[in-house]
């Protein structure tokens, strides 16, 4: 019976050149597309179709789309360096704070020990000005930021003053990548599953495709207000150290 595909199937990848790395699974999968370009190289003399054609380069690309962030994501298939625990963080509407009334004028900030810290901008609540940083000796509409302490001085005449402060900190849990760069050729091979399953009249039949061996050519994030991030993941496949490529199987 002929096999008939719908939705967006199954789709895992995993690393292959380094060892125990966890595979990623294209969580909430949106779609995928796989394309095989096979180039084709025409002979024609003085009529307009060709007498004769041959087939060169084959060239088999795919691309994801899917909802689930993962380091493994970013690790195992695209950057290919060691993440650790920890993350930097930043809340995301500003810690709100109130300059004393009296001396000394400053605020420490509620994640201080969580250091490094950095200043990422001050703001008056009351009309969204942003105030100025300065070195030392902050006047009205100024401060000065101690990243060791994460203490924030503002001038006498913004006592009282209602404010939002952004900052970033390096939280505990939750995992960190720093990126170093790298010499060209080091990017993670990995390779691809995909299949799907449909049934027809009571019958499931399924397509699976794997490929053996791939790297990734692109990485798309795109962040909408009131809309989820999706994604768009690409590679592109070559053979793995046996010259095998890819496997199709279809029930039918």
């Amino acid at each position: 019976m002929t096999a008939y595909a719908f939705g967006t199937g199954t789709l895992i990848a995993k690393r292959t050149d380094t060892a125990n790395t966890p595979p990623f699974m294209f969580g909430v999968l949106q779609g995928v597309s796989l394309d095989f370009d096979q180039k084709l190289e025409s002979l024609t003399g003085q009529n307009k179709v060709a007498v004769a054609l041959s087939d060169g380069e084959l060239k088999i690309t795919g691309k994801a789309k899917f909802a689930r962030l993962q380091m493994t994501l970013f690790n195992n298939l695209f950057i290919g360096q060691a993440a650790g625990s920890g993350g930097l963080e930043m809340t995301s509407t500003g810690e709100s704070a109130t300059v004393p009334s009296s001396s000394s004028y400053i605020y420490v900030v509620a994640n201080a020990s969580l250091t490094p810290l950095e200043d990422f901008g001050v703001f008056y609540q009351s009309n969204g000005v942003q105030l100025i940083p300065v070195a030392s000796s902050p006047t009205v509409g100024e401060y000065t930021f101690n990243t060791s302490t994460g203490t924030y001085t503002f001038a006498a005449a913004d006592a009282g003053a209602a404010l939002y402060v952004y900052y970033t900190y390096m939280a505990t849990s939750g995992n960190k990548l720093t990126y170093a760069n790298q010499l060209m050729g080091t990017a993670p091979i990995f390779e691809v599953y995909f299949k799907t399953t449909t049934s027809n009249f009571g019958a499931p039949k399924d397509v699976t495709i794997k490929l053996n061996a791939c790297k990734s050519s692109k990485l798309s994030l795109s962040f909408t207000n009131q809309k989820f991030t999706i994604p768009e993941f690409d590679f592109q496949a070559m053979a793995d150290a046996s010259g095998n490529v890819f496997t199709l199987t279809t029930t039918e």
